[in-house]
């Protein structure tokens, strides 16, 4: 083609860093009497969902329910996401 010019785009890439959704989600929130905070770790709300999520963690801590599945139900944005990310973080995984 006459007259058009392209220049060959250079482009470095060191690192790609992926951000999720729930990245800034750091545990339950909870206090020592698993009573949650207003806003603290990330998690806003769903005061009872995660005070419960609380008594299954200490349950795991203590064994008493190893290696069992937990089911999280509930309507599409609810929160059900945060709460496995909360016990995630706050078991060390």
């Amino acid at each position: 083609m006459a007259g058009v010019k392209t220049t060959p785009e250079i482009k470095e890439i060191t690192k790609i860093e992926r951000i999720g959704a729930h990245s800034h989600i750091r545990g339950l929130g909870l206090d020592d009497t698993l009573e949650a905070r207003a806003v603290s770790q990330g998690m806003v709300g769903q005061k009872d969902a995660r005070r419960a999520a609380g008594v299954i963690l200490k349950m795991i801590q203590a064994g008493q329910i190893a290696g069992r599945a937990i089911l999280l139900a509930g309507q599409p944005g609810t929160g059900k996401t945060a709460i496995a990310m909360g016990m995630a973080k706050a078991l060390g995984k």
